[in-house]
């Protein structure tokens, strides 16, 4: 509501200084740019980054021809192993390697190691080990919510902004890279008010927004990146050396196992 308000208060504006024959244009209100940075997001075709302290996801989208690439790079002590998300005109694909993941057996499977890709043939399976598959025309890095989710804000130079954003309406996200129910109930009404910059390009797309979240409890303090680029000029993945494609049911076997 109180968006749409602003947006009507512009449209005043602009209205009564026409009726007064003035010529300069009305500065475009600062939530409304940031409103409007995320709507190029709807093509489906840019690349993509989410980095934090903790992990790294990169990616490509291509939503049109049905393709994408997210490699999500985990950085968690004791915990680190990378996940290599691939849609090729609709077929999927994934490369695990959980090979520096602590107290895990040293005899993993090769679709367990990131030698063999294991190609997701059945549409009922949306998630390995808790890990969701993201799909062409995702928001993978969540930048639409975190955008929403601004409170406050103010313009601090040319195509720059800052100012506060409620952490609790930004979620998870697709690859459940943002905020946990855990670090949101910790900070308590910290959450409401979490600093952030962001930054578009001379036709309003968003091109970074970043926050930094405080330690609370035991969750420690995070830095977060989102970066966004290449809008239309986004490449499809290639296809996976079927050489290096494991047959379905021996990799979910395997994994299953494990």
């Amino acid at each position: 509501m109180k968006k749409q308000l602003r947006a009507v208060s512009v449209v005043l504006v602009t209205l009564a200084l026409g009726a007064c024959g003035g010529t300069e244009p009305v500065p475009e209100d600062p939530f409304e740019a940031l409103d409007n940075s995320v709507v190029a997001l709807l093509d489906g075709n840019y690349t993509f980054r989410h980095a934090t302290t903790y992990q790294v996801v990169d990616g490509s989208m291509l939503a049109d021809a049905r393709s994408m690439r997210v490699t999500l790079d985990s950085r968690v002590e004791g915990q680190q192993f990378t996940s290599d998300f691939v849609t090729v005109s609709g077929e999927r694909f994934v490369l695990l390697d959980f090979s520096r993941v602590e107290n895990l057996t040293s005899a993993l499977p090769d679709v367990m190691t990131g030698a063999k890709w294991v190609p997701l043939t059945d549409p009922a399976v949306t998630e390995l080990g808790g890990i969701p598959f993201p799909t062409p025309g995702d928001d993978v890095i969540g930048a639409t919510a975190a955008v929403r989710a601004v409170t406050d804000v103010r313009e601090t130079g040319d195509n720059a902004y800052a100012g506060t954003l409620d952490l609790t309406q930004v979620g998870p996200g697709v690859l459940r890279v943002g905020p946990t129910a855990e670090l949101l109930a910790q900070l308590g009404d910290a959450a409401a008010a979490v600093p952030f910059t962001a930054t578009v390009d001379g036709e309003g797309r968003l091109l970074t927004f970043v926050y930094d979240v405080p330690a609370a409890g035991s969750v420690p303090a995070n830095h977060v990146e989102l970066t966004l680029s290449g809008y239309g000029a986004a490449q499809a993945p290639p296809k996976p050396d079927p050489a290096k494609i494991a047959p379905y049911d021996e990799a979910m076997k395997a994994i299953q196992q494990k």
